[in-house]
């Protein structure tokens, strides 16, 4: 009887971690990876106390979970020192600033004039990551934009 007990609690732990593993997706892991490379240290980047300035690019822009960096094709944002934040696409140029909290944890970005720059002004922006190339910002969830220096 022992013997048959033990039998039976080993053959269901071995359906229960088979059934676990079943339930891993590669989707979850691939979004996980990308997640993970955006706030990663790439290769010939170096952590900055602060945003370098100069003209940047958004990488990534994941809004509610879903992928709008579509909505940023042909902006560029200059970030100057003095907290002034240039956005330009094609012939149209808009003012606004940019700050970072004395922790430099957070950061505000003000800057309207479209649906696009709409949408990136916030003054809960989390800091992920800056370097001398890159500034990571997300909010709680999947909300995260990426800018890469040109």
């Amino acid at each position: 009887m022992k013997k048959y007990l033990l039998n039976s609690l080993y053959l269901v732990a071995i359906v229960a971690i088979i059934g676990m593993s079943w339930s891993c997706t590669k989707e979850s892991a691939s979004v996980s990876s990308a997640s993970s490379q955006d706030e990663a240290l790439q290769a010939g980047e170096n952590i900055t106390a602060n945003i370098v300035p100069g003209t940047y690019t958004i990488l990534r822009f994941i809004d509610s979970g879903d992928d709008i960096t579509a909505d940023y094709n042909g902006y560029t944002f200059t970030f100057k020192a003095d907290g002034t934040l240039i956005a330009t696409k094609g012939a149209n140029t808009f003012t606004g600033t940019w700050k970072l909290n004395s922790a430099q944890t957070r950061m505000t970005i003000n800057i309207k004039g479209t649906k696009a720059l709409n949408n990136l002004s916030d003054d809960s922006w989390k800091v992920a990551r800056i370097t001398d190339h890159r500034i990571v910002i997300k909010k709680a969830g999947p909300d995260k934009v990426v800018f890469v220096m040109q």
